[in-house]
């Protein structure tokens, strides 16, 4: 089967397949030592140091519907899932702006590994805003969670005695096939009136089923495939309230003084996906300049790179480019010190953030699409990795929290003094 083919691709069935992840287990793990000796620097260039290697198998991992195993292998070989992992159990603590800087250069190699992976890693800090009873389970042995977080369409949970029942069909599962637990949204069944709350809950992965379901045109080695719950018992320490990971009022912000855990998540979830597309532009803005230097005028046997235009545009899109990763790396930092300061409140500041993520990744992808215009035929070729960085940077930027236009009218509103029309930021 052809590489074109493979892509294609639909399910041969009108019921998907039930998938088996590629749990963890008990190999990989660093020791304790070990973490105690990461750095971000160190980590950062481990990572880098990997690049030719994720490069290589962007292609077979798109295939594959998952990052690569041997990819995945040396990336937990790095101590990258333990940056989130409270110290008080043996991990990092590593900060967000540190966070970003690493993953900008798994992405910047393959969006879709470095999608999984960034969304992976990240889900420890949402492990560690569980209850304590929790998290001694997600961190037992100085380990950390492989877990994807879902939330749409919502699940059902019901309140029985020492928890809850819930049952789900969660879409969007990013990082599912290397996963051993899952992390759930659901709307808690009520007679009392008022707007529904929501509530997430984590459950072991082999409590589900994992629905062969993904087949994008972009982003498609992140194997976002679908979960499903059918009455499953979930114990109430699995348990933490949507509206408090919102305002950063979780139980695990109590437990652990870093103002990290403090931040909110819709205000971090939506520079996390971010990352992904700011990375593919990077990855384009190098992969362009090699093409200027070998590619001729049709014609000719003048090099493309000699000709003005060409070097204004390389130039224009590495200001591009740039200017997307400050702003993340700004957004980042700003969203910390908030969290610090006790600014969780301050809805301007939310609503301007998100407003400026956005558009932050706007900004790259309209860099990726200005050198793919000018860039010659061959790289819409599925093997040039120039059209991946395309489609995976276009599918990232369909997110539901990188919607610019909404998001823009909420900062805009903010702005002239008018209250918010929708509490999404």
């Amino acid at each position: 089967m052809s590489e074109a083919d493979t892509l294609l691709k639909l399910p041969a069935a009108a019921e998907p397949a039930v998938l088996v992840p590629h749990a963890p287990g008990d190999e990989g793990w660093l020791s304790p030592a070990q973490v105690a000796a990461l750095t971000p620097e160190g980590v950062r260039e481990a990572i880098r140091a990997l690049q030719p290697l994720i490069a290589a198998h962007a292609g077979e991992s798109e295939r594959l519907g998952y990052p690569h195993p041997a990819v995945w292998a040396e990336i937990r070989k790095t101590g990258f899932f333990y940056h989130f992992v409270p110290k008080a159990y043996g991990g990092c603590e590593f900060g967000p702006v540190d966070f970003f800087r690493t993953a900008l250069l798994i992405c910047e190699a393959c969006p879709s590994t470095g999608w999984a992976a960034t969304f992976l890693c990240e889900h420890n800090w949402i492990a560690a805003l569980y209850p304590k009873q929790a998290q001694d389970v997600f961190f037992a042995g100085g380990r950390y969670l492989m877990a994807p977080a879902v939330s749409t369409p919502p699940g059902m949970a019901r309140k029985v005695d020492g928890g809850y029942r819930v049952s789900a069909h969660w879409k969007w599962g990013s990082g599912v096939m290397h996963s051993d637990w899952n992390i759930g949204m659901c709307i808690l069944a009520s007679d009392e009136p008022g707007p529904p709350k929501t509530i997430w809950v984590a459950h072991p992965l082999s409590e589900a089923k994992v629905l062969g379901t993904w087949y994008p045109a972009g982003l498609a080695a992140t194997g976002s495939n679908d979960i499903v719950v059918d009455d499953i018992f979930v114990p109430d320490h699995m348990m933490v309230a949507a509206s408090d990971l919102s305002m950063g009022t979780t139980p695990g912000a109590a437990i652990h003084a870093n103002p990290l855990y403090r931040m909110p998540s819709t205000a971090f979830l939506s520079l996390v996906t971010s990352t992904p597309t700011v990375g593919a532009a990077r990855g384009a803005v190098k992969l362009f300049g090699e093409k200027l230097k070998t590619r001729m005028v049709t014609g000719t046997q003048a090099l493309v790179g000699e000709k003005a235009n060409y070097q204004v545009m390389l130039a224009k899109a590495d200001c591009m480019v740039r200017t997307s990763e400050l702003q993340l790396l700004t957004l980042a930092q700003e969203v910390l010190e908030r969290a610090a300061a006790g600014q969780n409140h301050d809805v301007p500041a939310r609503m301007a953030s998100s407003a400026q993520n956005a558009f932050a990744a706007r900004l790259a992808r309209d860099a990726l699409r200005l050198l793919i215009d000018n860039a010659g035929s061959s790289v819409h070729m599925l093997a040039d990795p120039m059209q991946r960085f395309a489609r995976d940077a276009n599918v990232a930027c369909g997110h539901l929290i990188q919607d610019y236009e909404p998001l823009a009218e909420q900062h805009g509103r903010s702005m002239l003094g008018l209250p918010p029309q929708t509490f999404f930021f």
